[in-house]
């Protein structure tokens, strides 16, 4: 039951970060102006995160998929969702152009209680998955 449950979490976490890595290869630009409109960086750091934030996220979605770097990719999961929440909070309640832009551009709307939640639930399942990963190596 454990191996399915860890089974589970890493490929929903690995789905979800392969899928906001691509969505944001698929329109580079537009999600340098989703950070942007996040208002926490200079302008001359956006191009370069823009191009590497989904680089990274792309390597946590697979690094989940292979099992002797599941555990680093785990520990990727939860950085960057602290970082995605602490960026959320900070524009909390804020209207932002395209959304969260978590998955790229979308309509825009205020930074929410759902917005920040998600994040928490991606610290959670890679909480879970490095705790069910260490109950096999203590036992």
């Amino acid at each position: 039951m454990i191996s399915l449950l860890k089974l589970v979490l890493r490929l929903v976490l690995a789905g979800i970060f392969l899928w906001s890595a691509i969505a944001k290869f698929m329109d580079i630009f537009t999600f340098g102006e989703i950070l942007r409109s996040y208002n926490l960086l200079p302008d001359a750091s956006i191009k370069l995160l823009a191009i590497l934030l989904p680089i990274v996220e792309l390597f946590v979605g697979i690094g989940l998929l292979i099992p002797f770097t599941q555990r680093i990719a785990a520990w990727g999961v939860i950085l960057l969702s602290l970082a995605f929440a602490g960026g959320l909070l900070y524009n909390y309640g804020e209207i932002l152009p395209y959304g969260c832009g978590c998955f790229g551009p979308n309509e825009a709307q205020a930074v929410g209680f759902l917005d920040v939640f998600k994040d928490i639930l991606f610290i959670a399942g890679a909480a879970l998955l490095l705790l069910l990963n260490r109950r096999k190596t203590l036992a």
